[in-house]
């Protein structure tokens, strides 16, 4: 059993160790500063070859280094950015970029220590926000391969999922003997893993399955260990929760074993799951679950390093975690007595087979409009309200608008709960009243046309930007800026007052309102980054030389 390395040591000359962040079974595991980075924190993997020879360490690093190069080219910001790979001391060490954040493991068990789990709304998100991640890497020919609560982080800063522990690696990690494990142990997390790993293949649809299986053990409270029947061959969750049906459905896809009966691609499962999102904001509590309104989880600055440990570093323990209270569904009159209820319930429904006949002569589609995101669960689209005078028009147009607000945001390729973040804090700065009400009554149709508007102009001012700067709004962080301050040559510095100025211009041109407020930095501090990103070329330009110094 080798000794962890000291603090204060310093790899490469570069990587100043702070402490031992765990065992793992893939290796030892530290957090250390970049010191040729302004003293990022960064994670840096140990791995002790059996053969400890200075020769067969270095062809083993090439070996490796050659296999991973593909994941060295991925960049998404839902991704921690892999560094370097270098050899010392008969020793090799891998650095990737630190994620300040908890498992979703961990934050599961946290709920679970307080009779709660994930409501449906809240996985929904979760989903939602993972997806685009998969996409990128399917579409560059990459298979996570072990995904699961452990290895999906929620990043501290941005509330962002953070994919980690690429199976790629594990699998080297065992072909080239850096460290001791059993072979089986590359083939993924076991109830995550779709049956084909176990048989050495995995396909994107590999991933698909692996993320349901998150996405019930987050609403079940219960790992793919409890829910297996071997009978089966299957998950036992149903019985467990009460989702959307078509959100079931969807999971019921996403599982099956054989990986040409799933969706093809994480975009389609996006697709089914956007109309879902307003629709589970406003339906009932599952009895063990969190309330449907999604709550970021608030927690003390920790990392998780390696998700196998699901352990906080020492001296930095989370906080318990503040959930909302449940609703209480006020008592009614007549809940005691049953024939009141039964009374009651005969009235409602002669009430709407009458609404029904009136207003809907012909069978309405069964699914909820789709394209509003947003707590009121409107509609986004930017047509007019139609009149009472034709309520029949009422649906297709509405069905037409939504598609075609839908349709423009794809096009544009703006994250999806960005824009709705977005949105919703113009809107509701407006109607500040609507926050805490249960908007889920006909006052939603007047409020339709308002929402639907705000998003429409909004796109309109973000089609303005670059299309690559467009795509990572939902994303920056405080890391970027200080980058960009060191490519001015201005590390260091708290802010530049060129690049500021620049931004400050074309921001308040297109946002004039915003003049004096502070910016919320997941929302229109998001856009003020993307122009500054856009800037900084110009920035650059302007940068004045030593003679003008």
């Amino acid at each position: 059993m080798h000794s962890s390395i000291a603090p204060g040591t310093l790899l490469e000359n570069r990587y100043c160790l702070i402490g031992a962040a765990g065992q793992s079974k893939f290796g030892q595991t530290y957090l250390a500063r970049d010191q040729k980075r302004l003293n990022e924190l960064c994670v840096v993997k140990e791995f002790i070859p059996a053969q400890q020879d200075v020769a067969t360490v270095e062809q083993l690093r090439q070996r490796f280094h050659q296999d991973v190069s593909g994941l060295y080219e991925l960049q998404h910001p839902q991704l921690p950015r892999l560094r370097m790979m270098f050899a010392q001391e008969e020793r090799l060490y891998w650095v990737r970029d630190y994620v300040e954040g908890k498992s979703y493991g961990v934050l599961l068990d946290e709920r679970k220590a307080q009779g709660q789990v994930f409501s449906e709304a809240e996985v929904i998100q979760c989903l939602l926000k993972v997806l685009p991640v998969l996409t990128y890497l399917h579409n560059r020919g990459a298979v996570h391969r072990n995904l699961s609560l452990d290895t999906l982080i929620l990043r501290q800063q941005d509330q962002l999922p953070i994919l980690i522990n690429f199976g790629l690696v594990q699998e080297l990690v065992v072909q080239l003997q850096l460290h001791p494990l059993d072979p089986r142990m590359t083939l993924g997390q076991w109830g995550f893993a779709p049956p084909e790993q176990f048989h050495g293949k995995a396909e994107p649809s590999s991933d698909l399955y692996a993320l349901a299986v998150t996405a019930i053990a987050l609403l079940t409270g219960k790992g793919p260990e409890s829910l297996y029947n071997s009978q089966t061959q299957q998950l036992d969750w149903e019985p467990l929760v009460t989702v959307h049906p078509t959100f079931a459905r969807l999971l019921r896809q996403m599982l099956q074993l054989q990986p040409k009966k799933r969706l093809a691609s994480a975009a389609q499962v996006a697709k089914i799951l956007e109309p879902l999102l307003s629709t589970a904001a406003v339906g009932s509590t599952p009895v063990e679950s969190a309330p449907v309104e999604f709550t970021p989880v608030e927690f003390t600055p920790v990392d998780t390093l390696e998700a196998e440990t699901n352990q906080p570093m020492d001296g930095l323990q989370p906080l318990p975690t503040r959930l909302p209270k449940k609703r209480v569904r006020p008592k009614r009159k007549g809940d005691s007595d049953p024939r009141a209820s039964a009374a009651m319930v005969v009235g409602l429904v002669m009430l709407i087979t009458a609404v029904a006949w009136r207003f809907f002569p012909h069978k309405q589609p069964e699914a909820k409009p789709a394209a509003s995101p947003s707590p009121v669960a409107v509609s986004p689209t930017a047509q007019p309200k139609p009149s009472a005078a034709s309520p029949k028009a009422s649906p297709s147009v509405e069905a037409v608008s939504q598609d075609a607000l839908r349709d423009r945001r794809r096009q544009l390729n703006i994250e999806f709960q960005f824009l709705t973040n977005l949105v919703n804090e113009v809107f509701y700065a407006k109607y500040p009243q609507l926050r805490s009400r249960n908007l889920d009554d006909p006052e939603q149709a007047k409020l339709r046309t308002e929402w639907n508007t705000i998003a429409s102009n909004i796109m309109d001012k973000l089609a303005t930007l670059k299309p690559e700067t467009r795509q990572k709004m939902g994303s920056y962080r405080r890391v970027n800026y200080n980058e960009w301050l060191a490519a001015l040559g201005e590390a260091g510095a708290k802010s530049s007052p060129r690049l500021d100025a620049l931004a400050d211009s074309r921001f308040f041109e297109l946002f004039p309102e915003q003049k004096g407020k502070t910016l919320n930095p997941r929302t229109f501090g998001q856009v003020w980054y993307a122009i500054a990103d856009e800037q900084l070329s110009t920035a650059k330009a302007q940068k004045p030389s030593a003679a003008q110094r």
